[in-house]
Order: C-alpha cells, then structure tokens, then sequence
C-alpha cells in the first residue's frame, strides 16, 4: 500500500523537477533551435558556392589551357572584368588586395575538407583580369 502512495509522489516530484531544469536551459535550447533554422540557409549557400565552383572548372577559356587541368592563364578571355566572373560564378571565397592596388580572389568549394584544387584570379587596380591559375589544394584531413 505504501508503494502505491509513493509512485505518484515520486512522479510528481520528478516532473516538477524536470520543469525547472527546462526553464534554467531556456537560453541554450533557444540557442539550438536558431542554430537549426539558420542550418538550411547555410546548406543552400555551401551548394550554391559548389555549383559555381564546378561552372567555373567546366568553363572555356579562349587562348588559355583548358580549366580541366591544372594550368594557368594570361591574356584576354570570356570573362574580362570582376563583374563578369561574378556574374558568371559568383562572388569568391576570398578577396586579398595586392599591392600595387590589384585583387586576388580564390574560388574553391565551400568546405576545405572537401576542396580538391584551387582557383585564384587576378584582378588589376581597374578591375580587368590579369590571369588566372589552378592550383592543388593539400589534403590535411
């Protein structure tokens, strides 16, 4: 008979309790929750990233070798200016002013682990594009 009386209270107790330890962890299971919502957002931007990486190894290059091997390149091709890689591959993973006023951007894939070569195109102090090179990325993982 006394177990029966103290199960229920024991329940009681435990559900009592277990409401106070949510309310203390409010913030980090808030925390989790924003990290989860922001977690597609940044799915989308990782393949996106991806995407215009392989658009950018797939495309043709007039009087350059071809992007499929390891190479580089100088001179006039289909993408002249940094609107136009932008436009046609999208906004880099890094920009690094050079001196002498120039830009040298990197397109890669979005996660290091995963990135095979990469990518670095020259921009002079105008904005035209100066060359390009392809370049194997190490593997450390």
């Amino acid at each position: 008979m006394k177990s029966k009386k103290i199960i229920p209270c024991l329940l009681v107790m435990l559900l009592s309790l277990s409401g106070c330890t949510i309310l203390e962890n409010l913030d980090e299971i808030t925390l989790l929750g924003q990290f989860s919502r922001e977690s597609e957002a940044q799915h989308r931007l990782v393949k996106s990233i991806n995407a215009h990486y392989d658009a950018l190894t797939k495309a043709k290059m007039p009087n350059c070798s071809d992007f499929e091997k390891l190479g580089h390149c100088e001179g006039p091709n289909n993408y002249p200016d940094e609107a136009s890689w932008v436009h046609a591959f999208g906004d880099p993973i890094l920009k690094k002013d050079l001196s002498g006023g120039g830009q040298r951007w990197l397109y890669r894939y979005a996660i290091y682990r995963f990135a095979k070569d990469k990518v670095y195109v020259y921009f002079d102090h105008n904005g035209k594009m100066v060359r390009w090179e392809r370049l194997r990325c190490p593997k450390l993982f």
